[in-house]
């Protein structure tokens, strides 16, 4: 049983409770236009190019050159945009392979659990010690649920405790594949409005709130997460709707605020993808201030700014 994986992130303090091991999963069912991990969103393995690496020996345009008959290709950023064209780019990976300083990569490993497990388990003392444990993460980690329960079975028996980051946006299936597997769910909402929702991530949210009110009624342990986007969703309209929202689940253990950042810009000039959100300036201390506290005075349950 194998996971398509893009990074293993181990010392790990904002995906969870205690020090944890972050795992990335591949793929994602929304396309949400401020994506912090674009590396993440299709499930085939996509070229990357980090310029500050490159040597510029010319070995990984030559050899595509030779193999692909192509002689447009010149540069490792020609690479990159003449692999997001060919499904079978990532099948020969011989740019990687010759690369000598590790410029050029492909985002996206399959791992078997005979080999993600010792690695996750490398710091289980850490865990034990700060009430940590893993976190897998995304992309969406319930697009390849088959896998994961299996790898979460492995886990439990070492006692791990294991959190699984989603943005709801599948199949109810999919959660009860690792239901009473998981300690606690890192649940994203992004907008109250259906429509607004479709607009910005690709899809409404219908299914996404569904599986929320299905998750509190089985009991699970859920934290709330809710990026905070300009333009978005920080009016004081759309966050009183998320609230009237959240109000329905008591139960949750907490409501994460997480401010828009500009970080991920670098990942998509490395992998030839635009950034929608470059334009975007990062929601300024007053007005995340006052977003924190308007939603603690009308939820009951306590809610944290990561950007404060």
């Amino acid at each position: 049983m194998e996971l398509l994986i893009t990074n293993i992130q181990r010392t790990s303090f904002h995906d969870g409770p205690g020090i944890r091991t972050t795992v990335f999963l591949k793929g994602c069912s929304l396309r949400c236009f401020w994506c912090h991990n674009p590396e993440t969103l299709h499930m085939g393995s996509v070229l990357r190019y980090v310029d500050s690496r490159c040597i510029h020996c010319g070995m990984c345009t030559a050899v595509c050159r030779e193999i692909s008959g192509l002689d447009s290709l010149y540069s490792p950023e020609d690479l990159v945009k003449y692999a997001g064209s060919q499904k079978t780019c990532a099948e020969c990976i011989r740019c990687t392979n010759l690369c000598p300083a590790g410029a050029i990569t492909f985002t996206g490993r399959k791992y078997g659990a005979d080999e993600l497990i010792p690695l996750l388990l490398a710091d289980r003392d850490y865990y034990a010690g700060s009430g940590g444990g893993v976190t897998f993460s995304g992309g969406e980690p319930l697009l390849q649920a088959e896998g994961l329960s299996y790898v979460m079975d492995r886990l439990k028996a070492e006692g791990i405790s294991i959190a699984v980051d989603t943005a709801g946006n599948v199949p109810w299936e999919a959660f009860q594949k690792v239901l009473k597997k998981t300690d606690l769910f890192l649940f994203d909402i992004k907008t109250a409005d259906s429509k607004l929702h479709r607009k910005v991530t690709g899809s409404p949210n219908g299914i996404i709130l569904e599986n929320l009110g299905k998750l509190y009624r089985a009991g699970a342990a859920v934290r709330i997460r809710i990026p905070l986007i300009p333009g978005v969703n920080t009016s004081p309209k759309e966050q009183e709707k998320i609230s009237e929202i959240l109000y329905a689940y008591p139960g949750v253990e907490e409501v994460e605020l997480l401010p828009f950042h500009r970080t991920a810009l670098s990942k998509y000039r490395q992998l030839g993808m635009e950034y929608q959100a470059a334009g975007l300036e990062p929601p300024d201390s007053l007005t995340l201030q006052q977003i924190e506290r308007d939603m603690k005075q009308r939820l009951s349950v306590p809610v944290i700014c990561r950007g404060l």
